[in-house]
């Protein structure tokens, strides 16, 4: 990354022309040719070209094999406009699913039922508004960071493993409440410490490609489908309006929260393979 800025910052002195005049010409700041100039960031494809031209060079001359390598990792992981508006959208898709769901399940479970709820029933409806809150909050900067287009590789790594991790403690504390059985606990905790070192290889080293997603796509048809029996079972039932109140929202909340984390994995991906082509 440092030869092709440095390529820039030689080509455009050679032209005897400063960083303003530069992105002037190319509509752009002056930050984003500081950015490129001192490595932090790279321009997108057009923008490249455009750049070449008006520094009378050449990509060739301005990119190494490395800088293509390298190409992916520093820039947001998705730079044209319709994926970045897509991701924007499913950011905010899922931020107000989770928001609703948070604040339906405050305002109306805890006090709906507060006077009939034990200490232990109490806390474990605070544990899980925690949790939700958390998981609400993080959605909220992410889709701030992707309005502001800085979601790089180790920032979406930094997103998807804050909400996965956070239902790590929210699974222990939900056990130690409820005493049910801990074999399923136990399973869903190592699938999340596997998800999140999976999101951790393929965001920032490039290995494990696609895994994220493919976990995400198993974690969207075990939800669905535990919704779908549920769904059956209490079908004719007087549970039936309970049970879509209390689940339907709550499964949305988790499916919009996959297809994020596909998207993004999916994106990334083909980035990478893009760059290496």
């Amino acid at each position: 990354m440092a030869e092709f800025g440095e390529n820039i910052r030689r080509a455009r002195e050679e032209m005897g022309i400063t960083q303003q005049t530069l992105a002037d010409k190319l509509y752009v700041t002056r930050q984003a040719v500081s950015r490129w100039e001192n490595g932090s960031r790279y321009p997108d494809l057009l923008t490249a070209k455009r750049l070449a031209a008006s520094l009378d060079t050449n990509l060739d001359e301005l990119l190494a094999d490395d800088d293509m390598r390298t190409y992916p990792e520093v820039n947001p992981v998705i730079e044209y406009p319709l994926t970045k508006r897509v991701q924007t959208a499913i950011f905010a898709a899922a931020f107000a699913v989770n928001l609703i769901q948070t604040l339906w399940f405050i305002f109306y479970n805890i006090t709906e039922f507060r006077g009939y709820l034990t200490s232990q029933e109490s806390a474990l409806y605070l544990v899980y508004s925690a949790f939700h809150v958390i998981v609400t909050v993080v959605l909220l900067y992410g889709m701030i960071q992707s309005i502001k287009d800085a979601i790089t590789p180790r920032v979406a790594a930094r997103i998807v493993i804050c909400i996965t991790g956070m239902e790590i403690p929210y699974l222990i504390a939900y056990y130690f409440l409820s005493s049910r059985g801990i074999l399923a606990f136990i399973i869903v905790i190592l699938i999340d410490i596997l998800f999140i070192i999976s999101v951790w290889l393929h965001f920032c080293r490039q290995k494990w490609q696609n895994v994220p997603m493919y976990i995400s796509i198993g974690v969207i048809i075990v939800t669905l489908f535990s919704y779908i029996t549920g769904l059956i079972a209490v079908i004719g039932t007087a549970d039936l309006r309970k049970y879509l109140t209390n689940n339907t929202l709550s499964v949305f909340a988790v499916l919009m929260i996959q297809f994020l984390f596909i998207y993004m994995t999916a994106v990334l991906y083909r980035k990478r393979r893009l760059a290496k082509s």
